[in-house]
């Protein structure tokens, strides 16, 4: 569902950043609907904004007590006036029902909860790729998801220092480039219309030496994790702002957003090129006309990025962020 990413390059720990508070329960809603203000920067970017206006930014924190997480409200309707019929006569006891049995759909955020917390990456992968499916198939399937706990550990996997995790050795960086070769020639070979299983190979590994170039490291498997969580966390980020708008009527300011912050913190922070991309691509997901003008601004600043995928990932945002409606293309 989602794609490995690329070999992460040096990963540090991520700088600190405060908790978003949110409410829980949209029966419950407590948002700041005032102008977004633009906090003072921390010290360290790898790229300096420029002008007090491009500053990034941070969800306001909450100080008022929030509710307890609850399931999405249930709105109580009147009992509809029903015309009196004749009663007809029962369906033989035989006669199979008509009308399948309601599903539940509850979600147990417990154990999302502990499957996002555990220490096995391949767990917290499968269930922020679960999130994922439901939020892209249909978003009314990733509101019971829009929960503190959720965002919080979301953010957890996002922090995490990979630094002390192992990472591939010199071994395995020297197979892995090997077996790109191997794989580039057999690609060309295919182009030319030939027969791969003839192509002479520049490298004869074993299988033991593929194995070990194709095994993923701890370290490597975090840092794709925090491209997962990226993504997940701008679904259940988009799904808040919709549920929000749908009940309201209000629309929730880019800075008001859970978890927003920490997607541009980032963007301006992390050294992998390849978290500072999926960073891009989440806030290119939550994007809508309203955030346009801040949007703007955080995608012209990273234009400045010293790597090129990166530059290119905000080229992109800021062509589609200003495309017309109509050529504008689907988040």
């Amino acid at each position: 569902m989602i794609n490995s990413p690329q070999t992460p390059q040096t990963p540090v720990q991520n700088a600190p950043v405060q908790r978003p508070t949110f409410a829980p329960s949209y029966n419950a809603v407590q948002i700041n609907l005032d102008t977004p203000t633009l906090n003072a920067p921390q010290p360290g970017y790898y790229y300096d904004y420029p002008t007090a206006d491009t500053q990034p930014y941070y969800p306001p924190v909450n100080t008022t007590p929030q509710p307890q997480p609850q399931q999405p409200v249930d709105v109580k309707v009147p009992d509809p006036v029903v015309e009196q019929k004749p009663t007809e006569k029962p369906a033989p006891a035989d006669t199979p029902a008509t009308n399948p049995p309601a599903q539940d759909t509850s979600v147990d955020i417990d154990s999302v909860v502990a499957n996002l917390s555990d220490p096995d990456f391949d767990k917290q992968a499968l269930q922020m790729d679960e999130i994922a499916k439901k939020g892209l198939t249909n978003e009314a399937d990733a509101v019971p998801y829009v929960q503190e706990a959720v965002l919080n550990k979301l953010i957890d996997i996002i922090d995490t220092d990979s630094t002390k995790l192992d990472g591939p050795t010199e071994q395995q960086l020297q197979l892995r480039d090997k077996v790109a070769e191997n794989d580039m020639a057999v690609a060309k070979a295919q182009q030319e219309g030939k027969d791969p299983s003839t192509v002479k190979l520049p490298h004869q590994l074993t299988p033991e030496e593929v194995t070990l170039a194709n095994t993923v490291t701890p370290m490597e498997q975090a840092e794709r994790n925090k491209e997962y969580a990226l993504f997940t966390t701008a679904i259940l980020q988009k799904t808040y702002g919709d549920e929000i708008e749908k009940r309201t009527g209000n629309v929730v300011p880019l800075t008001d957003l859970p978890a927003a912050g920490q997607v541009v913190n980032e963007l301006k922070n992390n050294p992998n090129p390849a978290i500072r991309t999926a960073a891009i691509d989440s806030l290119r997901y939550i994007q809508r006309p309203e955030y346009k003008d801040d949007l703007s601004k955080i995608y012209t600043i990273a234009q400045s990025d010293a790597d090129d995928t990166v530059v290119a990932a905000a080229t992109d945002a800021l062509n589609s962020l200003n495309a017309p409606a109509e050529q504008a293309p689907n988040a």
